[in-house]
């Protein structure tokens, strides 16, 4: 499959200038939580994370910076004729997002999402298993908003798994803590639980990568909590399964 028929078109751009607050509203409308930043050129990409570790784990108010104080000044470039394989080469490279281009002209951005999606229907064998993180970082459903962003940064994740009374029974995210808790006002004092996502969809130890990817794309989810013998024991992310493609290709086990 090529970069034209899985990017993400159209994609939100901003000014580096441009207040923080005014940013994210203009996120939250558009429902896109990764603008693509250009001036008079391309200078990167705000990111949930930029957002989790310059603003709400500082405990700066939004309408006190602009984009260019929290961005990511990194970003890779793909043509649109590029495979998905190219794609995850280029992505595990730069170790961030893309921009489409074609010429001078920018057709849109890929995630490691996009990647996923594209692969969901490659036939494939690869075991999920050498490339899922076998750490489970896991917080009380009743510990602080505070407490969990600054495990996030400790441990350099991009979620947690919830915990009540010994069992796992939900998720928060870089996006729960954008979108559910910075755009909501939220009070750091709050319980995590509050803007977690407590309908958790997991996936078998046993399974494929495709297999992953494809109950990824179809939920519309990044992570997937994996089940080993009736337990969670494991966490399978689309980034992971950007790693794994591009490794696999290197091996040539997977082909554009």
């Amino acid at each position: 499959m090529r970069v034209s028929e899985f990017m993400s078109p159209n994609p939100l751009i901003i000014n580096p200038d441009m207040n923080l607050l005014q940013a994210l509203e203009i996120m939250a409308e558009r429902n896109v939580w990764s603008p693509l930043v250009k001036s008079d050129r391309i200078l990167g990409f705000l990111t949930e994370r930029d957002l989790i570790n310059n603003v709400v784990s500082q405990k700066i108010a939004p309408e006190q910076l602009s984009v260019a104080d929290v961005m990511s000044r990194r970003y890779g470039v793909i043509k649109p004729s590029d495979s998905y394989v190219d794609a995850a080469s280029a992505m595990m490279k730069v170790k961030s997002r893309l921009v489409v281009l074609e010429g001078e002209e920018i057709l849109g951005v890929v995630t490691a999402a996009d990647i996923t999606r594209a692969y969901a229907s490659s036939g494939s064998k690869v075991p999920l298993r050498p490339y899922a993180t076998w750490k489970v970082v896991k917080i009380g459903i009743g510990e602080s908003v505070e407490r969990a962003v600054e495990l996030m940064r400790k441990e350099r994740i991009g979620c947690l798994l919830l915990e009540e009374e010994g069992e796992i029974v939900g998720i928060f995210t870089e996006r729960d803590v954008v979108k559910g808790f910075l755009m909501g006002g939220g009070d750091y004092c709050d319980p995590v639980g509050k803007y977690a996502t407590l309908k958790l969809i997991t996936i078998d130890s046993n399974a494929t990568l495709p297999e992953a990817a494809k109950l990824m794309a179809e939920n519309r989810v990044k992570r997937l909590p994996i089940v080993h013998e009736g337990k969670i024991t494991g966490i399978i992310t689309a980034r992971d399964i950007v790693e794994g493609i591009w490794r696999e290709s290197t091996l040539g086990v997977i082909t554009p």
